[in-house]
């Protein structure tokens, strides 16, 4: 055990983050980066573009506009969960099992709507594997990690089966 760890938890100088902590919040941080910049920024200027030209109005421009909304709540809850990851809130386990599972609820959709800029099927899948082995491995380590749960302070999620 650490010193720090042996005196009361009032005299601690120091978090005493787990390993697991250096590198799920970079990974937050990344998640919520790119929702931010390419369904926020870019959903944005591309729906502004095309209403503007005349090529994007009714329900069409709805939809591109919930997209670029459901963007941006996923972009605030991968900041949300990075910043209580990284302060040891309890509240980042639930909250980044949430996000991780809605958001390969979202990349599991590209498999049936398609992007037209994904191109063929070999692009598709390795983004949906991709995203799925990150999405299903955050989920994993926030669920079954015992370090983790310590440090959040709630154990409840680990061993309840």
């Amino acid at each position: 055990m650490s010193v720090s760890r042996d005196r009361p938890p009032e005299a601690r100088t120091t978090a005493d983050r787990p390993l697991q902590i250096y590198a799920l919040v970079p990974l937050w941080a990344l998640k919520g980066f790119q929702d931010l910049l390419s369904g926020v920024i870019g959903t944005g200027f591309y729906v502004w573009a095309q209403a503007a030209q005349g090529k994007l109005s009714g329900y069409p421009l709805q939809l591109a506009i919930q997209s670029a909304l459901f963007s941006g709540v996923m972009a605030a809850g991968s900041f949300y969960v990075m910043t209580a990851l990284w302060l040891g809130k309890g509240a980042a386990r639930v909250w980044g099992i949430v996000f991780a599972l809605v958001n390969e609820l979202a990349v599991l959709a590209y498999l049936i709507t398609r992007p037209p800029e994904f191109g063929g099927d070999v692009p598709i899948v390795r983004t949906v594997v991709i995203a799925t082995i990150v999405n299903l491995g955050i989920v994993s380590v926030l669920l079954f990690d015992p370090k983790l749960a310590r440090f959040l302070g709630s154990t409840r999620l680990v061993g309840w089966w």
